[in-house]
């Protein structure tokens, strides 16, 4: 357990005052540019035909019922896994990776919405709770909702994993790409490549050295062509599933072809592990089944948000406060 959860008399103090908080930055940003019409002592913010007004306080509670709740439960959230996370080097690291990473992706990505590259990072972080200037704060938190959900999955490793085994076909591959411009007609080099695979592993090279000297996938190719966890859910191409779910553990595919709108090429595939308990006490797979269980366990993070909440102790502004968070957590006291 963390030292921060060891500290009992840490009392993170969640009294806010949301209510009106948007209506308020629209009025206090325009109040001057307002007209000043009121009617029957409200203040009118739009009129419309027929002599139908819309007043502030009507605004207000539009506002809140859409919004308000969501407003809160990103308070609550960024409350609690900044007092249950200490902030490590280790950490900070991450989330400078993360930032550099995120960048790049944004500004990829930015000519295809027709803005630049700060306007797109601003409307993305800002749909959690976070400000132009605020980018590496968010990645921060990113990097201790990561070790946040990490840990609470190594605790409850068994009981999540579990039913997931029994239902996905689970495996640990590697596999040896070897890219083709016409998988049904491969040219003379990339034959002699495939030959050279062929005999290397028949001359008792281990498959890891043959895929680090030989295979076309750029991502996999330094750790040996590992790839990691993988089940029926995992999103792969059908090929290449349908191929490693006929192996058992320690056999190597046939060549499968493979041609699609992102690569054309022959893999060969080979199963590392398919027991269970290797699976889950495999270092070179823990980040790619952690990502599974993750991905196909209903309500983790309100699960995992929940627990840290729990040992905080939580000072609410009122029971309306309370009542919203924990319906959103889909929690029933």
């Amino acid at each position: 357990m963390i030292k921060i959860l060891k500290k009992q008399w840490f009392v993170v103090l969640i009294a806010i005052i949301f209510i009106g908080f948007a209506v308020f930055c629209v009025y206090d940003t325009n109040k001057d540019k307002l007209p000043g019409k009121s009617v029957d002592g409200q203040d009118i913010v739009a009129g419309l035909k027929d002599n139908e007004n819309i007043t502030a306080d009507e605004l207000y509670e539009s506002l809140n019922k859409t919004y308000g709740k969501n407003m809160l439960f990103m308070k609550f959230q960024t409350a609690v896994i900044n007092q249950s996370v200490e902030t490590t080097d280790e950490l900070k690291e991450e989330a400078e990776t993360y930032e550099t990473n995120f960048t790049a992706y944004m500004e990829s990505q930015a000519s295809s919405y027709g803005t630049d590259v700060n306007t797109l990072i601003t409307q993305q972080i800002a749909q959690y709770g976070y400000e132009e200037d605020e980018l590496s704060e968010y990645c921060l938190m990113v990097a201790k909702m990561n070790k946040m959900q990490n840990d609470y999955i190594s605790a409850h490793l068994e009981e999540l994993f579990t039913p997931i085994y029994k239902e996905g076909k689970s495996r640990t591959v590697s596999h040896i790409l070897v890219k083709m411009e016409d998988v049904d007609n491969p040219t003379d080099e990339e034959k002699e490549k495939v030959d050279k695979i062929e005999k290397a592993l028949k001359d008792g090279t281990s498959f890891a050295d043959v895929a680090k000297e030989y295979s076309d996938d750029e991502a996999s190719k330094p750790n040996g062509g590992y790839l990691g966890y993988m089940d029926d859910k995992t999103s792969y191409v059908d090929s290449f599933k349908e191929a490693a779910f006929k192996l058992k553990a320690g056999e190597t595919s046939e060549w499968v072809k493979e041609s699609n709108d992102s690569y054309s090429g022959w893999h060969l595939i080979l199963v590392e592990e398919t027991d269970k308990d290797a699976i889950m006490k495999s270092e070179k797979a823990k980040e790619s089944l952690y990502e599974a269980i993750a991905n196909q366990t209903e309500n983790l993070f309100n699960t995992y948000l929940l627990e840290a909440s729990e040992k905080l102790d939580i000072q609410y502004a009122n029971d309306d406060v309370k009542n919203q968070i924990m319906d959103i957590l889909k929690v029933e006291e």
